[in-house]
């Protein structure tokens, strides 16, 4: 009774329900991951950075003072690839970056934007699964997503081409990979644009026609597990 009525999923000790949970459907072999959103409190959480945003935030620290010129550095604690002995390991010199957004999905000035700003800032722009436009060549380095429709990367028949995002790195300061596995928004499914908004920028970044609905299949076509 204690245990179901009047204990919080995230109160009990050592392991809380969530975590036997996650034990109980792991060991059954059943669908063991959660959906968005989230019960715990980053807020007061050890081991989660975060940013707020506040209406009066502290003033930038002037020229010559202890922490200024206001400029704040958080390099990476990991250096990408070096596990795996990659020839262009490096450490990212920001750990906070700018999250995936494809070109189609947000507008050619506000990519443009968002890649300027990752110059300043000194940190790395995900393109998205969208492909590379140009809007993204304006100074920062980027990581190239590879999406389940493999935009940007593809053949004429829309399989997966290393040749072409061999290509795609040449072009553009691609600094790391990413390899998005599903549309976690819409598991099952797959996403969308519809034909009306695959303009001709758009189709050349993703290569496909201009005049056709733009699909993200629900899963890969080059690979189906983790081998």
């Amino acid at each position: 009774m204690r245990q179901y009525w009047f204990l919080h999923d995230k109160e009990e000790r050592p392991f809380n329900r969530t975590q036997r949970n996650w034990v109980y459907q792991t060991a059954k072999g059943v669908q063991n991951t959660f959906g968005f959103g989230t019960e715990i409190e980053p807020d007061t959480s050890q081991n989660y950075l975060v940013i707020k945003h506040v209406p009066f935030p502290h003033p930038a620290p002037s020229k010559g003072e202890v922490s200024g010129p206001p400029r704040f550095h958080l390099p990476s604690a990991k250096v990408l690839g070096e596990h795996r002995g990659r020839r262009h390991a490096f450490r990212p010199s920001s750990a906070v970056n700018v999250s995936a957004m494809s070109f189609g999905s947000l507008s050619g000035p506000a990519v443009e934007s968002m890649n300027r700003g990752a110059a300043l800032a000194g940190c790395l722009q995900n393109t998205g699964e969208g492909g590379l436009s140009r809007h993204h060549k304006h100074g920062g380095e980027l990581i190239f997503q590879i999406g389940s429709g493999y935009f940007g990367c593809r053949d004429e028949e829309g399989r997966f081409s290393l040749a072409e995002l061999e290509r795609q790195i040449e072009i553009a300061p691609i600094r790391a990979l990413e390899i998005k596995l599903s549309q976690g928004a819409k598991p099952g499914l797959g996403g969308l644009l519809p034909a009306a908004k695959v303009t001709d920028e758009i189709a050349e970044a993703r290569e496909v026609s201009a005049d056709e609905d733009c699909v993200s299949p629900s899963r890969h076509s080059a690979f189906g597990n983790v081998d």
